[in-house]
């Protein structure tokens, strides 16, 4: 199952920064963030409002976001009602964007720290690495239950786990969420701005709305044991299957990463092998072509 999540990451949301007519610095990194976390996945029109002030001057007196109120909300339904449809279950669209809409604006994303350096790409520029923490719903008890739907005709499996997918998005209890997002300022340091949320709101839709991942580790289990991770077995499985369709003579490239990942599985833990895994996931798709599908 697709989802269009990753899609919608707010690359729409932004004008270019105007360097040559930057302001004063008003806001810290730690303030910077704070308001793009409000702006963009609580919808708080007046957090939008006192960034775009702060910035006017960088952006020659235009906004530097636009968000669309309820945006995040409908990237996270569309997904849901997919789900509900697979379960047999009728959804109401406007209830579940309401439902996203509020755990948005409870994961009070906020940044924790920040830590200033050179930009070693661009002169007499720096960046700030804004650690920050979400709280969202812990969804690990559900898990379970969404494997469980998959493997079951039973329409009463299947309703377990809307039911407790819905409870633990509304009422069930939080797990903190972490990252890193950063941001740039011009030459002359008058302003901080981001140019890509991806680090930010994927994060966020992604552990409020896992399902592709959770597909992803039910395909896993099913994969041969190469390295013994799930997630790299998978891989591995997958870019095997595409290379072979497209480009059968470069399959030595894929024996070798296999033994890449082998080798690491006897110096690296589980959790850090699936970490890895999963970072290469995204170099690895850019390759595949619509044969491999």
């Amino acid at each position: 199952m697709k989802t269009p999540i990753r899609g919608l990451l707010a690359t729409a949301l932004l004008c270019a920064p105007l360097f040559a007519s930057a302001a004063p610095a008003q806001l810290t990194p730690e303030q910077t963030f704070d308001l793009y976390a409000r702006a963009l996945l609580e919808d708080d029109a007046a957090a939008a409002r006192t960034l775009n002030d702060a910035l006017k001057p960088a952006f020659d007196g235009q906004d530097s976001v636009t968000p669309v109120p309820g945006m995040m909300a409908l990237a996270l339904a569309e997904p849901w009602q997919t789900v509900l449809a697979v379960a047999g279950v009728k959804g109401d669209p406007a209830a579940a964007e309401a439902m996203y809409a509020k755990a948005l604006k409870a994961s009070q994303c906020r940044a924790t720290r920040s830590t200033v350096e050179d930009n070693e790409y661009v002169d007499d520029q720096k960046i700030a690495r804004v650690d920050f923490s979400c709280q969202l719903a812990d969804l690990g008890n559900v898990h379970p239950l969404f494997t469980a739907s998959l493997t079951s005709d039973e329409q009463a499996t299947r309703a377990r786990f809307t039911e407790a997918y819905t409870k633990a998005l509304q009422s069930g209890p939080r797990k903190a969420v972490t990252g890193t997002l950063t941001l740039y300022t011009a030459k002359d340091k008058g302003y901080w701005y981001s140019s890509n949320f991806d680090d930010l709101v994927g994060p966020v839709l992604g552990a409020l709305a896992p399902f592709e991942e959770w597909l992803q580790d039910v395909e896993a289990a099913k994969a041969p044991k190469v390295t013994g991770v799930p997630a790299c077995d998978l891989l591995l499985q997958q870019h095997r299957s595409c290379v072979a369709k497209i480009a059968p003579d470069q399959i030595s490239g894929v024996d070798a990463m296999a033994e890449e990942l082998k080798a690491k599985t006897q110096v690296m833990s589980a959790e850090e092998m699936t970490q890895e895994c999963k970072s290469l996931r995204p170099m690895a798709e850019m390759m595949w072509t619509d044969e491999c599908a």
